[in-house]
């Protein structure tokens, strides 16, 4: 009997020492599991933070891509301007060398008229002589109509009847009547709108003289009207209005 006792006792007890010894590896590795789960939620945060980030950078990245494209896209448009001025430039460097020929051609039959017309007007002056030069007859204003009218003279009318020969001559297909004006303006009381007007109606009095006084076809003939914006000479000076103030007869 005391033989048991002392052998439960000691079996007791070893069961006891067991349990002590089984029990610090128990705590052990549940702090391990606690550390585990915590380190593990923190990774799972950063990796959280990493995304979010991840896909902040993709969206400023499509951001600067969709500007780089904007800018791409500008760039060519403002490079075909450029392309479209540097063109402008040079068609109208072309036009001015062409304007700049006509100008200096210009000036040279220009020359050449106001010397034709100067002869005329000095002959008219010294003999009254109607024969033309270069197939062009001038006649200042003040010869062939009334002051500030479109009514042709008595005097007029005489000079345009020494030109019936000379007309009906086959030499000449072509007549065209040129009217031109001084640059001063007309007085209020005028029936006419313009110098302009005045001009193209002068020219026109004398086609039609042309036609009903000399039977010439009117087919043959054109008016224009110049006003005052082909002067031959300055409007400065009295005999610069008078030269100005004209009619030219072309004969073709």
């Amino acid at each position: 009997m005391q033989d048991r006792l002392i052998l439960w006792t000691c079996f007791i007890s070893l069961l006891f020492m067991c349990g002590c010894a089984a029990k610090a590896p128990f705590f052990t590795a549940g702090n391990n599991y606690r550390n585990t789960q915590e380190q593990l939620s923190k990774s799972e945060m950063k990796c959280g933070e990493l995304q979010r980030t991840l896909e902040l950078s993709g969206r400023e990245q499509a951001q600067l891509q969709l500007k780089a494209n904007q800018l791409h896209d500008e760039n060519n448009f403002l490079y075909q301007k450029v392309e479209e001025l540097n063109q402008t430039i040079r068609k109208k460097e072309i036009v001015i060398s062409l304007q700049e020929t006509v100008i200096r051609l210009f000036d040279d039959e220009n020359q050449t008229l106001q010397k034709n017309i100067q002869e005329q007007v000095a002959a008219q002056n010294s003999q009254g002589a109607t024969t033309p030069l270069f197939g062009k007859l001038v006649f200042m204003n003040n010869l062939l109509f009334r002051p500030g009218t479109a009514i042709l003279s008595a005097r007029g009318k005489q000079k345009l009847k020494e030109l019936d020969k000379l007309l009906q001559k086959g030499k000449y297909v072509y007549i065209r009547v040129e009217g031109h004006a001084d640059s001063r303006p007309l007085k209020s009381t005028a029936k006419y709108a313009s110098n302009w007007e005045l001009s193209a109606l002068r020219a026109t009095t004398v086609v039609q003289f042309f036609q009903d006084v000399l039977g010439i076809a009117p087919e043959r003939m054109s008016a224009t009207g110049f006003g005052h914006y082909q002067p031959v000479t300055s409007n400065e000076t009295v005999e610069g209005r008078r030269q100005n103030s004209r009619i030219e007869i072309i004969l073709k």
